[in-house]
């Protein structure tokens, strides 16, 4: 019956030519990449690039041989009966037509129809039709993400299927950028020109894109995973954006370019927060694995592993001369540690009792401020640790928040789960501004 299969597949499939990026790229991302990547690699072999899936592993042996499928390891171990060699491990075997189509493809010359072979698979893969976003939504949309343009003028914001952005002075829409993930869970603005735009459906999809907001035609997917993408950040000069998630990898992008300088799976779980240092020189992460951990920015070594936090770990700041980090956790608890990972005596702060510590960031040089679960940011006295002050409240938990500064001014710009952006300068009792961010609201 499976010869039967295999046959009938194989003339369905004969009769065009197998495109490698739309049709063998697709099956080796989902099924094959995840064991087989860079920081993973099983048997010495990757394939999460052209270069590399032409490479052999540890079996010394050619994985694709141009016409010769049988031949070729890649298709063998994937279509073996034997189930302690057949690939991928601990999975049920690809479906006849995916064999079928690995299969065509070598033996039609095994061609690549790629310009950039050390480009990785998830990035050439071909884009999904994405659902529209509403032209209005018909109940606010939780604020998940929030990015303030380099100029100050322009606030991004999550949406559905898209990112919207928002004039910082009146709070009207300026403009929506559609065609993004399901779920926006990151934003960062990389450049005035060049917005990144981090989320995914969780459980099935992961997605990293670029995208000019003044074209947004021009757009690049540069991540492609099995589970979301939960946070990224950009560095002050414009050199790096870091990104992390679900899939437990780090990863640093040269900027303008995107290229991947590396990429590390620092923490035995979620990667929930990231933080670049002002000066760009090293990487705070916050995992849910219950550690913090700081990580040179030119390499991916880890230099420090703070272990401080009793829970997961769901947000991390530098301080403003890159000597400290706190980080906040799943507990109400913020913990302050210096940059060789080293917990400050007085480290231990709740700010509002048990809720968890969303977000995190200083105002100025000695004050962190942080953003919790019941709805309160408040600055903090590291020194006496204790709350210093409650700027301002929301009615439900803030799960983002952005500080502006502007000469001597200081502004906090929070997002909030009930789709309200509150923007707060500090020294004045109520809100600047106060709107839904969403779309017909």
């Amino acid at each position: 019956m499976f010869r039967v299969l295999m046959f009938l597949c194989l003339t369905a499939t004969a009769a065009a030519e197998v495109s490698f990026s739309k049709q063998i790229a697709p099956i080796l991302v989902e099924q094959c990449v995840e064991c087989h990547r860079a920081g993973k690699v099983k048997g010495k072999y990757r394939l999460d690039t052209v270069e590399m899936l032409l490479k052999a592993g540890d079996s010394g042996t050619s994985p694709v041989l141009a016409g010769k499928p049988d031949e070729s390891e890649l298709y063998r171990l994937i279509a073996t009966h034997e189930e302690d060699d057949r690939m991928p491990k601990k999975a049920d075997a690809l479906p006849a037509k995916e064999m079928a189509l690995i299969r065509e493809w070598i033996a039609s010359g095994a061609k690549v129809d790629v310009a950039d072979k050390q480009a990785t698979l998830s990035s050439i893969l071909p884009d999904q039709a994405k659902t529209a976003a509403p032209p209005k939504y018909p109940r606010p949309l939780p604020v998940t993400a929030l990015a303030l343009s380099p100029d100050g003028d322009t606030l991004a914001c999550s949406g559905y299927f898209e990112v919207t952005l928002w004039d910082v002075a009146t709070g009207k829409l300026k403009s929506r950028i559609g065609g993004m993930p399901e779920r926006v869970l990151a934003l960062a603005w990389a450049a005035e020109n060049q917005l990144a735009v981090a989320g995914g459906v969780p459980g099935r999809s992961g997605e990293v894109w670029t995208v000019n907001p003044a074209q947004p035609v021009e757009r690049k997917r540069i991540i492609t995973s099995r589970d979301c993408v939960l946070t990224l950040t950009a560095s002050r000069d414009g050199k790096s954006l870091v990104t992390g998630g679900t899939d437990n990898t780090l990863r640093c992008f040269e900027l303008p370019a995107m290229k991947l300088n590396w990429q590390i799976e620092p923490h035995a779980d979620w990667i929930m927060a990231v933080a670049i240092s002002p000066d760009g020189s090293c990487i705070a992460t916050a995992s849910r694995d219950r550690t913090t951990r700081r990580i040179d920015s030119t390499n991916g070594e880890i230099e420090a592993t703070f272990t401080g936090h009793e829970c997961a770990v769901l947000s991390v700041a530098f301080s403003l001369d890159g000597n400290e980090c706190i980080s906040g956790d799943a507990e109400g608890e913020i913990r302050r540690w210096d940059r060789h990972g080293d917990a400050k005596k007085d480290s231990s702060i709740r700010p509002s009792g048990r809720t968890e510590v969303l977000a995190v960031d200083f105002i100025d040089a000695v004050t962190p401020v942080a953003a919790t679960g019941n709805g309160i940011v408040s600055s903090m006295d590291a020194k006496a640790r204790k709350t210093k002050d409650k700027l301002t409240r929301h009615a439900d938990r803030v799960n983002v928040m952005v500080v502006q500064r502007i000469d001597k001014t200081t502004r906090l710009i929070t997002g909030c789960h009930d789709g309200r952006v509150r923007i707060t300068e500090l020294g004045k009792p109520e809100p600047v501004l106060n709107f839904i961010a969403s779309p017909g609201w």
